[in-house]
């Protein structure tokens, strides 16, 4: 026995680390172990629990990952996918027994919860649970009417007791039962006797139940004839009863609910149903509908619309109606008055000579007209040729019979030249082909109904058969509907013919655009529709290659609204026909839809005529020197160009600071305003439009335009009271040599002078006749007066508290125009728009206070902070990088956005890189196993094969009755005679 170590422990000491031998070889006592991770008996609190080994949280997320793409590997390959949801299917650390007892522990705890119903009772007695049950019933307790299926007539079961069962299936005695199935005898009596007793029971049951049947079976007969009898006599009560027409009452109510003569209460109740109506939040399933279209698509579906148009117009031109259902026509000409259907057939065989025979009415004149020619006196027909000579008589002799036509059913007598004695029968047939001869005679061949025909019929032996109403309806139905279609057809030839083609050319001239427009065009209408119809058929929007030819275009329109604004100078709108200022309403239109395509195009267009319109206005300040002396003679633009520069405002956005288009504007208004000599009331007018165009294309950007409120300052200063003051303090050079002119001398009088005749106030035209008028000075005066007004209150508050410097001139013209002069009194509408004037100027300008002075604004100085030297928390709105310094919010968000996209996109490949090489990797292990499988069972084949050919070798070696003609004998015998492919002497 070998002694204990010093190193090792005293006995009844616990050892860690389970049953191991110390150093000195002794065996330590498993009782005197503690498990390194056993679970403590007892949880304590503070105790130090051993720390269990554990994955981190990316290897096990890199497992969890790896698991799910072998999972998807194997299941991209099936065509469906089988998902395990048996208990300890997907759990791979439990064994198939464990996986077996989980769910049988399952199994029962589920039974365990259903109803005991069948389950043994466990009683008090001992006897309690030592009993079957069937159906929830004591075995033993079962009668034989709970084995017995009952009929449908048998209310009440089978009353056989156990001696009826004992005598019908049998059974012993055992030591259980009575020795006498009929139960105790009181006497002695015999079994015969008992068994006779018994029988007369049996009968007198069995009688019972058939009496009981039998009134059953009566009393259900009887019921049934009841009913029956009930069914007929219900026809009689149901006639009458008066039932009430509910379709009639609720046409009625709706009737009264829409006129609004219901009945109190009805009303009371429709209120109320309409109410709880609203209630019902009721989803609303709203049809889906068609995306928002494309300025490109709807441009192409125009194109296609009026292409399509066209082709049905010359269609019907040609008198091409397949596929035509003529929609658009309506037959309405029963009542039209027959002048003027002469009247319109005229006018079309003037438009077109050349039209064909079947264009024209049905009514047309058939007759013969008279003429002279070398012969003498004809008669001609409409074509021009001669019928007959003047005095011949004409041969007016009718023929005896109508001629028939192929088709028509006719009764025809059957060989009428062969019968006798003039007897003939008739037989209904068709008429298949008619003959007409040199001398006028008509014969028919004609297709009888039973199979038989006949050629040559004089017409004396044919007789049309009288047709049934309905067939007379019928082909009065379909006349009168052919009818109808030729009619339509005659009014789409007609109106196609008088229609405007849908489809144009783009026009590269003004000249040219004016003779398409005379040559289609009746009205101004018609005139703005062959320009949209230009602009729809050839839109940029279509094909780019446009681009040129619609710039073109674009030039010429602008020259067509310039001419239309000039005509409306001289001769005004003209009418409803001409309606020259929906003409420019239109050319409006169409030029902002092609900026609107070719923002590049229509810039060029306009920066040229621009420039055009600042090289005339200066040759004409040049001409106006020479020509002072000419009344007629004026500097300013055009009419029309004017109005062509109020569309600019339309089309191009005014409120940019710098604009292509609306810059150069300006400023070529400033300068008519500014620097072009004033004539005439004509000019002033001019002068004044161009003004409130400078005041209304800056109003909404809030711009100062000095050159506007100078001239209009001008403008008022020269209606002054006094003369002195008409003539002096001008802020305007072209208005202060105006006033000295003696046409505006007396501008003050004329308006001192008017008289209103209606409430309202007049209003400034540019029409010549308008501005020749006697009203004119005093629409000019209250023009410029509300375009004053308008410039003040617009610019208070916005010019830095210049306004009585920007002011200044507008001040002391209206201060100079004293409305309530003695001599010279202003109208009283003016004496209030003056008023409002002031009462503007005195808000804008604040003359009851103190003038500021002005001086330069001073730059703003960045306010100074205080360095905050505490601690700063990392705010992940608004963490910012070292490399972030120095740039503005916008780029570090920028920058930080970028750095965000490159870190996940490195994340993402890196993701990638790794699926792809678990992906291929297993794959590869896959593949290897499949390969290793098919080897394996390669080289059993291989190895059988051998094992085989072996034995066989060894049979042949062996000689004898085993086996013959195998080994390698067979081969030199073969190699010998040369047979089998191999060469004589053993060579191959």
């Amino acid at each position: 026995r070998s002694k204990r170590s010093l190193a090792s422990l005293p006995k009844g000491l616990p050892v860690r680390g389970g049953i191991k031998r110390g150093k000195s070889g002794d065996v330590v006592n498993p009782f005197e172990v503690t498990a390194r991770n056993k679970r403590p008996k007892h949880e304590v609190v503070n105790r130090p629990a051993p720390k269990v080994s554990s994955q981190s949280s990316l290897a096990r997320a890199l497992k969890e990952r790896q698991t799910k793409l072998r999972d998807e590997l194997k299941r991209s390959k099936k065509a469906n996918a089988f998902v395990d949801r048996r208990i300890g299917a997907n759990n791979s650390e439990m064994t198939a027994e464990e996986q077996n007892l989980a769910r049988l522990v399952k199994e029962r705890t589920r039974r365990s919860k259903r109803s005991s119903k069948f389950s043994l009772d466990d009683g008090d007695d001992d006897d309690a649970g030592d009993f079957l049950t069937h159906r929830g019933k004591n075995i033993d307790a079962l009668t034989a009417k709970d084995h017995v299926i009952l009929s449908d007539d048998e209310e009440d079961g089978g009353q056989l007791d156990a001696a009826d069962t004992l005598q019908h299936f049998g059974g012993g005695s055992g030591g259980r039962g009575p020795s006498n199935p009929y139960g105790p005898s009181d006497g002695d009596a015999t079994l015969l006797q008992q068994y006779s007793s018994r029988k007369t029971e049996l009968d007198d049951l069995i009688m019972r139940r058939k009496l009981l049947k039998a009134e059953r079976v009566k009393t259900k007969e009887a019921q049934v004839d009841a009913v029956e009898k009930m069914d007929e006599s219900f026809d009689g009560l149901a006639a009458l009863l008066n039932f009430r027409d509910k379709e009639q009452e609720i046409r009625q109510y709706n009737k009264a609910r829409r006129e609004g003569t219901l009945a109190g209460d009805d009303k009371e109740m429709a209120d109320w149903d309409k109410e709880m109506r609203g209630f019902q939040f009721l989803e609303r399933k709203v049809a889906a509908t068609d995306r928002t279209k494309t300025p490109e698509e709807i441009a192409k579906e125009e194109a296609e619309r009026l292409n399509e148009l066209e082709t049905r117009r010359l269609a019907r031109m040609n008198g091409e109606y397949v596929d035509d259902d003529l929609s658009d026509i309506s037959d309405d000409e029963t009542n039209e008055d027959p002048a003027q259907k002469l009247e319109r057939k005229k006018a079309r065989l003037a438009e077109n000579p050349e039209q064909l025979d079947g264009d024209s009415d049905e009514d047309e004149d058939d007759d013969l007209q008279p003429r002279f020619t070398a012969d003498g006196l004809v008669h001609v027909d409409k074509d021009g040729k001669v019928v007959s000579k003047f005095g011949e008589e004409k041969d007016t002799k009718t023929p005896e019979h109508d001629i028939l036509s192929a088709g028509d059913k006719v009764t025809a007598c059957y060989h009428a030249k062969e019968q006798f004695d003039g007897q003939v029968t008739w037989y209904n047939g068709v008429i298949s082909r008619v003959h007409r001869a040199k001398d006028g005679s008509v014969t028919y061949d004609v297709d009888y109904e039973d199979g038989d025909f006949e050629d040559g019929i004089e017409p004396q032996h044919v007789r049309p058969v009288e047709k049934t109403e309905e067939e007379v309806e019928q082909e009065d139905t379909k006349k009168q509907k052919d009818t109808s279609l030729k009619r339509k057809r005659q009014k789409a030839s007609q109106k196609a013919r008088n229609a405007m083609p849908f489809v144009f050319e783009v026009p590269t001239t003004l000249e040219a655009l004016h003779d398409m427009i005379g040559e289609h065009a009746k009205t101004g209408k018609d005139a703005s529709l062959v320009i949209e119809r230009i602009y729809a058929s050839n839109s940029v929007r279509l094909d780019r290659r446009n681009t040129e030819k619609m710039q073109n275009f674009y030039d010429v329109i602008l020259r067509r609204f310039i001419a239309v604004g000039d005509a409306i100078h001289q001769s005004g709108n003209g009418g409803p026909e001409l309606g020259r200022y929906e003409q420019l309403d239109s050319l409006t239109k169409t030029m902002y839809k092609m900026a609107q395509d070719a923002p590049d195009s229509a810039g060029a267009v306009w920066a040229r005529r621009l420039g055009i319109f600042h090289s005339a206005h200066g040759k004409r300040l040049r001409d106006a020197e020479m020509e002072q002396d000419d009344d007629k003679f004026t500097a300013w633009p055009s009419t029309g160009v004017v109005l062509v520069l109020r569309s600019i405002g339309h089309i191009f956005p005014v409120t940019d600071r710098r604009h292509y288009v609306v810059t150069p504007t300006l400023l070529l208004l400033g300068q008519f305003v500014a620097h072009t000599p004033v004539y005439s009331l004509s000019d002033l007018a001019k002068g004044v439009f161009c003004a409130g165009l400078l005041i209304e294309y800056t109003k909404e950007a809030k711009r100062a335009v000095p050159e506007a409120y100078a001239f209009l300052a001008g403008v008022v200063r020269l209606f002054a009271a006094k003369t002195k003051d008409r003539r002096v303090g001008h802020a305007s050079a072209n208005l202060a040599a105006a006033s000295e002119e003696d046409e505006f001398q007396e501008l003050r009088a004329s308006v001192s002078s008017f008289t209103v005749d209606n409430e309202t106030s007049p209003r400034l035209s540019l029409e010549r006749e308008s501005i020749n008028s006697a009203t004119t000075p005093t629409t000019i005066l209250l023009a410029s007066l509300s375009l004053l007004e308008l410039a003040i209150i617009n610019m208070a508050g916005s010019v830095e508290a210049a306004e009585r410097e920007l002011f200044s001139a507008v001040s002391e013209s209206v201060l100079a125009l004293q409305p309530k002069h003695k001599s010279r009194p202003l109208p009283a509408f003016l004496v209030d728009k003056v008023g409002d004037v002031v009462g503007s100027l005195s808000d804008a300008c604040k003359y009851d206070t103190a003038r500021a002075p002005l001086c330069r604004q001073a730059a703003l100085k960045k306010k100074q902070v205080i360095q905050s030297l505490a601690p700063r928390m990392e705010n992940p709105e608004k963490y910012s990088l070292s490399k972030d310094k120095g740039k503005d919010a916008t780029q570090v968000a920028a920058d930080r956005t970028r750095r965000e996209l490159k870190r996940e996109k490195k994340a993402i490949s890196r993701e990638l890189r790794l699926d792809a090489a678990f992906v291929e990797t297993e794959r590869r292990a896959e593949q290897a196993k499949k390969d290793d499988a098919a080897k394996a069972k390669r080289n059993r084949a291989f190895a059988w094969m051998e094992n085989e050919q072996a034995t066989m070798n060894q049979q042949v070696t062996q000689g004898g009755g085993l086996l013959s003609g195998g080994g390698m004998g067979a081969a030199r015998a073969k190699a010998k005679s040369g047979k089998l492919g191999i060469k004589k002497g053993g060579k191959f």
